[in-house]
């Protein structure tokens, strides 16, 4: 066991104070951009790590318990979060059985960067007690469940569902667990971030055509909805569906100025539906709105 969990997570000292019968036991029961394990090592046990890799780990406890240590600092949590650089000294009971989240110090890094832009230069780190009832508390609760019953997770189904977990799973980590740079996010005048700003546009313009949602700009953009909605009003003085909406009016007015230079014949109800307008007398006083004419007078007022 002591082999498995090394080439997995990290070498480690451990002292066997008392052994299980049942025996020890490790699976692997997600591989994606982040990973999720199960451990036993069926035994009462101490673990001194003198310094942990480039990734975290969330641990949460199935059965059992333990005590956690954190640069001597004592975390008195079922539920902990431990990082890069930090020296842990564990103990788990002798009925310990732990899910293990293991993130790679590269998607946080990504996340704090999109919403500090080159602020963030200290090393980062987080409160190491995670709160049951906190949002991220919450979270790691639910997905213990279908490690307790043996079950696959939900997000597991496709490479699409995965992509949604881990942002989903990331930016609450980075939005609800204390860390380093909490306060420079939590303040409404912290610096923008036009990096996912641009993101967030780009997506629109490359995906117009696709019935993409709000969480999907975000997730595109890497960055929380409620920030990317804040940084389109401060910034753009709109919404990001509203920028979608006129990212799709305009392929539609280019696509009936084309129609009408060529003669191609298509109707303004195919336009308009191609580009995700249902309701046509909606899309028509929206387009009066933005080019001061109706979208029948732009497909057939120069024929």
């Amino acid at each position: 066991m002591r082999v498995q969990v090394s080439q997995n997570f990290s070498p480690h000292g451990l002292k066997v104070i008392r052994t299980h019968p049942d025996g020890g036991r490790y699976r692997l029961l997600h591989r994606g951009n982040i990973v999720l394990h199960t451990l036993a090592y069926g035994a009462e046990i101490r673990v001194e790590v003198p310094e942990l890799p480039e990734f975290y780990n969330i641990h949460v406890p199935l059965t059992g318990g333990g005590r956690l240590m954190v640069g001597g600092q004592d975390v008195a949590a079922p539920l902990t979060i431990i990082g890069p650089r930090q020296r842990i000294d564990m103990n788990w009971s002798v009925d310990h059985d732990v899910v293990i989240i293991q993130i790679p110090e590269v998607l946080i890094d990504r996340v704090l960067e999109d919403q500090l832009g080159d602020a963030s230069k200290k090393d980062m780190s987080f409160e190491p007690q995670v709160i049951d009832e906190s949002p991220l508390g919450r979270v790691l609760t639910a997905l213990s469940r279908p490690a307790t019953a043996g079950q696959s997770f939900p997000f597991a189904a496709s490479s699409l569902a995965e992509h949604h977990f881990e942002q989903f799973l990331l930016h609450t980590l980075v939005g609800s667990q204390p860390h380093t740079y909490s306060a420079d996010i939590g303040d409404p005048s912290a610096p923008a971030t036009p990096a996912a700003l641009r993101r967030a546009r780009r997506f629109c313009e490359e995906h117009a055509a696709e019935p993409i949602t709000l969480g999907d700009i975000a997730t595109a953009a890497r960055v929380s909805v409620r920030t990317l909605q804040r940084d389109f009003r401060n910034h753009l003085q709109t919404t990001p569906l509203a920028y979608l909406r006129q990212v799709r009016l305009a392929h539609a007015h280019a696509d009936l100025v084309r129609i009408a230079q060529t003669g191609t014949p298509t109707t303004v109800t195919e336009v308009a539906l191609r580009w995700g307008f249902t309701h046509l007398g909606r899309f028509a006083c929206l387009y009066r709105e933005t080019y001061g004419r109706s979208p029948s007078s732009t497909l057939y007022g120069s024929r």
